[in-house]
């Protein structure tokens, strides 16, 4: 079998935002969009709700997050099996988000909007959510009956992920901080560098190690952010190429 960490991240000819997904049709009465929310601790996937915990790049945690991550029942049996296929790697998955309330997508929204005002001077509105919206789903326009209005992580099927060894159970070095707002957060950010250090290797090995071990269940990567992955989302159908509405829509109910 090829080693995943030898493999190239493929490049996207034209890579679209957060801010352009939101008109793909969603099959809401399919099988698929009735699947229930389940809590992957209970499919034995690791988790680590990232917005209950003080760390960077907020420093806080989030009063409305989860205390554990959430997602639709297809895409934890799909975590499954690809924490089979990382056991070769001596590495396993540690989920950090998945169901997002839309009050909490309201906060870190506002977090992206307030870091495009430090980052460009003299921004306009419009800069500042065309950066907001590299990182981030807009829900200021959320409607319940408008699935144009509905951001994914409100949908269960996406989820923010990392990797972690299975030996000390610390997560492996992907070369960013989660959520970070800047270019060294883009996926390929180390496949388009001359790598001089072992820790941008290191970096390099491990994104190419998740990439791989999620697309092969079916998963698309949003390519602005290592950590984001979609399974029947329209971000997933964005990014994966699939000439088909997505799967979910909202969650109605946790």
């Amino acid at each position: 079998m090829t080693d995943l960490r030898l493999k190239e991240i493929p490049d996207i000819a034209k890579t679209q935002t957060a801010l352009d997904y939101h008109n793909i049709e969603i099959d809401l009465d399919g099988k698929e969009n009735k699947e229930s929310l389940v809590d992957l601790t209970e499919y034995g996937i690791a988790c680590s709700s990232i917005y209950k915990r003080p760390v960077a790049p907020y420093y806080r945690s989030f009063s409305l997050a989860l205390d554990t991550v959430f997602v639709r029942e297809t895409v934890a049996c799909k975590l499954i099996q690809i924490n089979k296929l990382l056991t070769n790697y001596k590495v396993e998955l540690l989920a950090l988000d998945g169901f997002r309330p839309i009050a909490l997508q309201s906060e870190l929204w506002n977090h992206f909007i307030e870091k495009g005002r430090e980052t460009i001077p003299n921004a306009s509105e419009d800069q500042l959510v065309k950066f907001a919206g590299q990182f981030c789903s807009d829900p200021r326009g959320f409607k319940e009956d408008d699935f144009r209005t509905w951001p994914v992580h409100n949908t269960g099927g996406a989820i923010d992920v990392t990797l972690r060894s299975l030996t000390d159970r610390h997560p492996l070095f992907m070369g960013s901080i989660f959520d970070d707002a800047d270019s060294i957060s883009f996926t390929r950010f180390f496949e388009n560098m001359e790598l001089a250090s072992q820790s941008a290797l290191e970096a390099r090995r491990n994104r190419r190690l998740l990439y791989h071990a999620m697309a092969m269940e079916g998963f698309s990567n949003y390519p602005l952010e290592w950590w984001h992955f979609d399974f029947g989302t329209q971000m997933w159908v964005m990014n994966g190429g699939h000439n088909m509405p997505a799967l979910y829509g909202r969650v109605k109910n946790l």
